[in-house]
């Protein structure tokens, strides 16, 4: 590479993403601020009771996944499918 292509790319790096990432950032911020002024505060709470309900459920299914018995029964599921397929 020659010195020129350095320095433009060290000028884009340094000054131009810089500039497009923190615009891009504070729209996204902008529009999250009218979302949230949309929103009322029995809204908010739903969407917080339902965020707590969808959290609690997802606990239970990485529990029932990585319970050993599950993993097994999957193994066994597996194994006599592969067995069925090579009869």
């Amino acid at each position: 590479m020659d010195s020129g292509m350095i320095f433009v790319l060290v000028i884009l790096f340094a000054f131009v993403l810089p500039i497009v990432f923190f615009g891009i950032w504070t729209t996204h911020k902008k529009e999250m601020a009218k979302a949230d002024t949309k929103l009322n505060s029995s809204e908010k709470e739903n969407l917080k009771n339902e965020l707590a309900a969808v959290k609690s459920r997802l606990e239970v299914l990485e529990a029932i996944v990585t319970d050993k018995k599950y993993q097994l029964n999957e193994e066994i599921g597996q194994l006599s499918r592969s067995e069925d397929r090579l009869n």
